[in-house]
């Protein structure tokens, strides 16, 4: 059944993660323990599947993780517009205003979640935030990257200008299996994938700050006695120290 045959997939997906990206995993858990260890934030932008929801205020998973996430909301009246003017436009060049209205301070950490790391708008939050004085770790695909061309205008993708690189092994498309009939492949990895990778990584911050003598904030549900409270304490601990 297509069921079993999709559970064997996902866990040779997260083996496969686990092996090949463990020195990335370790080197980015060990980054984020540094910047917390030094009273710095750590943000996440994910402009992929998963990675915002799953780490950022999770009971059971670290404080400190932070989100960005921006719009861009315009409020015109008029005519229709022609066709060709009602087609995607690019992001470039906001990632500058982004950062100037954001909480992000320069010596934060941001990590940038995005599969095919080909967006204007992710290579450029990348670029400007390197220049903003932050340290980027990217969380892409690296097959699918590499088979994809850049819309930013450097010709860059994600890959080519974070700081480190943690590969989700997603393959080219992101389906995982080929199904008789169906032109395109079924079960997506990325989202999995870097939901696993992310986790091991704070496993590894968590690790790391224990060792240095730092015991992380670690959130509590809001559905037990006391959890809210717990909770707000914890924050303000991370607002205070970075952990």
């Amino acid at each position: 059944m297509l069921i079993d045959s999709y559970y064997d997939h996902v866990k040779a997906q997260l083996e496969k993660c686990h092996t090949s990206q463990r020195e990335a995993v370790i080197k980015a858990g060990q980054m984020m323990a540094d910047h917390m260890e030094k009273g710095h934030m750590v943000h996440v932008h994910d402009t992929g599947h998963i990675i915002n929801a799953e780490i950022i205020q999770r009971s059971g998973g670290l404080a400190a993780p932070q989100m960005l996430r921006y719009y861009l909301r315009t409020e015109s009246w008029g005519r229709g517009r022609p066709e060709e003017k009602t087609k995607f436009m690019g992001m470039e060049g906001m990632a500058e205003l982004v950062l100037r209205a954001s909480k992000i301070l320069p010596g934060d950490l941001l990590i940038i979640g995005s599969v095919s790391g080909r967006s204007d708008q992710v290579v450029d939050l990348a670029i400007t935030a390197k220049k903003y004085g932050c340290k980027v770790i990217a969380v892409t695909s690296l097959e699918y990257s590499s088979n994809v061309k850049s819309a930013h205008s450097s010709g860059l993708r994600l890959f080519e200008v974070a700081d480190h690189v943690i590969d989700n092994c997603a393959p080219l498309g992101d389906g995982m299996m080929h199904i008789e009939g169906i032109e395109m492949p079924f079960g997506p990895a990325s989202g999995l994938s870097a939901a696993f990778l992310m986790w091991e990584v704070c496993a590894v911050c968590v690790d790391e700050l224990m060792a240095r003598g730092i015991t992380p904030s670690i959130l509590k549900s809001s559905n037990t006695p006391g959890g809210d409270e717990y909770n707000l304490e914890m924050e303000h601990r991370v607002a205070k120290y970075g952990y």
